[in-house]
């Protein structure tokens, strides 16, 4: 069987196995990344890469991680304090800090019902809280951490499967054009 032959094989193998659940997706994207190097494509297996080794290899900041990130990782989160009792927040401090980096590694996140962001991340929110603050109540204000629900969780891994997905759509159309 030709190389090429092999790579069209393992290209819709893989996308089936995405689609039916057979393999765990942190599996399919190293199928995909043995794929990219058999084909010699190497600007999608930097993607790749973080998607099996976490946003945070690269980015370190939460603003550098905000802004990196796919659109599939950027979620919805809950607040809590020290004694795990929820904290709302008023929509001008959502649009200020609402916003959840899902930076984990794929197989983590398939591992979990729930991810816990802890006080590093929000290191920012409380400082500016304990500055910034109208009053007493909102300047004593400490977000101890920030929970990714299940079903988040659920969103950002169907976010990867449709962008592996494309990826394989794309690898079989210029093989099989070829």
């Amino acid at each position: 069987m030709s190389k090429r032959a092999q790579a069209i094989q393992l290209a819709k193998n893989t996308s089936i196995e995405l689609v039916d659940d057979s393999r765990s997706l942190h599996e399919i994207i190293e199928s995909c990344k043995n794929l990219c190097k058999l084909i010699g494509i190497s600007e999608e297996t930097s993607w790749l890469d973080l998607e099996t080794s976490g946003y945070l290899v690269r980015y370190k900041t939460r603003d550098d991680l905000y802004q990196n990130l796919p659109y599939y990782r950027k979620t919805a989160w809950k607040f809590y304090d020290l004694y795990g009792n929820p904290i709302n927040l008023s929509s001008d401090m959502i649009v200020l800090f609402g916003r959840s980096t899902v930076y984990h590694t794929v197989k983590e996140l398939e591992s979990k019902d729930q991810v816990i962001v802890d006080g590093t991340f929000l290191d920012q929110f409380n400082k500016f809280m304990a500055e910034h603050g109208t009053d007493h109540t909102s300047r004593s204000l400490k977000i101890y951490e920030a929970r990714i629900s299940h079903v988040e969780i659920k969103q950002v891994l169907e976010g990867i499967k449709k962008r592996v997905q494309q990826l394989l759509d794309m690898i079989i159309s210029i093989l099989e054009t070829e």
